[in-house]
């Protein structure tokens, strides 16, 4: 079976940023990692081009759509191989191929009668001469009151709402502080409509399906098929920069693809571009009798497009339906959203300009990615003090401790391994570690891999320290080569296990060694073999690096607000900006536990509540009422690791007498997203 792999498409209206590279590194990853188990793989990823916003910038910047996205293209190109991100093909929505595959599905779905065509009223700028998307309308928010709000949502209670609902709307384009708020008028146009529902059973089968998506992510979705799905329109007004919508009926004003029609068919049009140039025909991969498992990353917020839209489009044309749609959470900086402001929106080419080290990032993020839709944090001293406490220290010390003291004192020759019953057993936990790793790449659990490796490098250092070998060079120079050949294989294993995540690391082992990393098969040791002269495999991360990006940061002043969501209105889920300091003492009175829940169940007449029964290691399970009911069913938490505040008293809720708190965070699709523990640790673990 062959995989195509793809990630989304960035945006080619601006630089990427730290965010994008959650993905890139989180998609990298989870490639080579298939690349090392021999899989056939390909890797597809393009620029996504078109769309009102590109086009509005271009006219700002007095340039063409087309060399606008083109200068965007090349420097996305540039940073993404700066990352070591390994696209096999990394190509353009502006296409001639793209433009063929958009125009073969729309006419598939009108033979099905899946498209309806209708007039609809709409804003209208007479200044700019032009309908207005719902992102360049700004008004008042029509349930809060809140002022300054985009056309479809409000970012201050969380409504959403259709453009004509806001009060006072205004043009976002040609707004200006000195000439005022121009007001846009209503006109009616024809656009043309995707009736979804008539996929809604086909998609109902597809996001149930097992493997197909995270069952939190399947569980978010099912709340949308409970009901009709929406008609979705994909036309839009000119002026845009886009493909016309072909067979349209005579006298009719030009209309354009909307950007979220043609974006996913990239995936498709980037495929066949690759494959031509080899000689292969895109049918190969993206048939629907074809043998290919088609695997998309994206993040939560574009769920709705690549988990319904995409799969009934690709039915409907007749290709191959995605195997599996991987959803990742959002990126915060040091706790908090990433902001212009307050300096914490972080380009790539700063980064890198910088002078920080990719590698640093790539193995940040990966350690802690698990397979979830959780949000991830970047905080640059943590990233400090992982790199240099674990990726330096135990895996990268292994090997350069070992390599170096050969190089040295011993010739620079591997011997045998040691034939000691405690030596035979650490190098057979060497297969059962690489094992564990690659079925956790498989599972998107990149963590879990990595620490995999970590904890075979910290046995070896721990065997390392205590025999001490190059005290013995003197007096028993052969024992003290086994015991350095031993740390250089399991240093070379770890390698193997880190080079999805660290491939430049790796391959610094590979040079030092003198031989390839060992194929997923291979367990056979290096042996009296001649390494070169070791260099450091990473450079250390200091506290100079750090403060490159930290001293631009800027404390967000804190907000009072004056307005509250009505009762009918879903509240968006925020991360404080700011939080009143406690003192260690304090936080070290919470107990904090790892619980394993071994079954949840509804209480009757109580719609937010779950019953859990979670085993904290205390030899009787604990019952821990959680009111979590509207965001996860009983059955998506059992099997679940989580963390449990321990020390809190008994308390009766609803007739169950609950005994302590399970942890969840606000924000995901969810709305509440549970605190969850890696599965290898042990229930009643003190988590700190």
């Amino acid at each position: 079976m062959r995989t195509l792999v793809t990630m989304a498409l960035p945006y080619a209206n601006g630089s990427l940023h730290l965010g994008h590279f959650v993905e890139a590194i989180q998609t990298d990853v989870y490639v080579r990692a298939l690349r090392a188990m021999g899989r056939e793989v390909a890797f597809i990823c393009a620029d996504d081009m078109h769309g009102t916003p590109i086009e509005v910038n271009a006219a700002k910047a007095g340039m063409r759509p087309e060399d606008f996205v083109e200068r965007y293209h090349r420097e996305h190109r540039e940073d993404y191989a700066a990352f070591g991100i390994s696209h096999d093909e990394f190509y353009k929505t502006h296409s001639e191929e793209n433009r063929l595959h958009t125009e073969r599905i729309y006419r598939k779905l009108v033979e099905r009668g899946s498209i309806d065509r209708r007039e609809v009223e709409q804003l209208y700028c007479e200044i700019d001469r032009r309908f207005l998307p719902d992102r360049y309308v700004r008004g008042t928010c029509p349930v809060c009151g809140a002022k300054d709000q985009y056309g479809d949502a409000c970012e201050v209670c969380g409504s959403t709402y259709e453009p004509l609902q806001l009060k006072d709307p205004y043009c976002a384009i040609c707004f200006d502080e000195g000439r005022g708020y121009v007001r846009p008028v209503v006109r009616r146009s024809a656009h043309y409509f995707v009736k979804l529902s008539q996929y809604q059973d086909f998609l109902r089968k597809w996001t149930s399906a097992p493997g197909h998506l995270q069952p939190e992510i399947r569980g978010f979705l099912a709340r949308w098929l409970a009901e009709p799905l929406k008609d979705w329109d994909i036309s839009r007004d000119e002026p845009y920069f886009g493909f016309e919508i072909p067979d349209r009926p005579p006298g009719e004003e030009k209309k354009y693809f909307y950007v979220w029609m043609d974006a996913p068919t990239g995936y498709i049009a980037s495929t066949e571009h690759w494959a031509r140039k080899r000689g292969r025909q895109v049918e190969e991969w993206w048939g629907a009798d074809s043998d290919t498992e088609i695997v998309h990353f994206i993040g939560k917020d574009i769920i709705y497009f690549h988990a319904l839209f995409w799969p009934a489009m690709l039915h409907a044309a007749g290709w191959r339906t995605p195997a599996r749609v991987h959803v990742h959470g959002m990126l915060t900086v040091e706790g908090t959203k990433m902001s212009k402001t307050r300096g914490t929106f972080i380009n790539a080419r700063e980064y890198l300009d910088a002078g920080l080290d990719p590698e640093w990032l790539r193995y940040y993020f990966a350690a802690n990615l698990g397979p979830t839709a959780s949000d991830i944090d970047l905080s640059l001293g943590d990233m400090k003090n992982r790199v240099n406490g674990e990726l330096l220290n135990s895996v990268g010390n292994l090997a350069n401790r070992a390599l170096s003291i050969l190089w040295k004192s011993l010739s620079g020759k591997l011997g045998l391994l040691p034939g000691d019953a405690e030596a035979v057993d650490l190098w057979n936990q060497v297969s059962l570690a690489r094992a564990n790793a690659l079925q956790a790449y498989l599972r998107v659990d990149s963590r879990a891999a990595v620490q995999a490796a970590l904890a075979l490098a910290g046995a070896a250092n721990e065997r390392l320290q205590r025999k001490q070998p190059w005290k013995t060079i003197a007096t028993a120079p052969e024992d003290a080569r086994r015991e350095l050949t031993l740390a250089v294989n399991v240093a070379r294993m770890c390698a193997a296990m880190l080079e999805p995540v660290v491939p430049r690391f790796a391959q610094g082992i590979v040079q030092q060694t003198g031989a390839p990393l060992p194929a997923v098969t291979d367990y056979k040791p290096l042996e009296e073999s001649t390494i070169r002269e070791p260099r450091p495999l990473v450079r250390r991360m200091e506290d100079e690096d750090v403060n490159k990006l930290t001293s631009r940061f800027v404390a967000e002043p804190q907000k009072v607000s004056t307005s509250r969501p009505t009762p009918t209105s879903t509240p968006v889920p925020s991360t404080p900006t700011s939080t009143s300091e406690i003192s260690i003492d304090r936080f070290s009175e919470v107990d904090l536990r790892a619980g394993k829940v071994l079954a949840a169940e509804r209480i009757p007449k109580a719609d937010k509540l779950l019953k859990l029964t979670i085993d904290l290691g205390e030899g009787t399970p604990r019952t821990i009422v959680s009111g979590v009911a509207q965001a996860y069913k009983p059955e998506e938490l059992i099997g679940r690791t989580v963390a449990v505040v321990a020390n809190l008293p008994k308390k009766p809720l609803r007739g169950v007498e609950s005994h302590g708190m399970v942890l969840f965070a606000t924000g995901g699709p969810r709305g509440l997203t549970v605190v969850e523990l890696a599965e290898e640790v042990a229930p009643g673990s003190k988590v700190k």
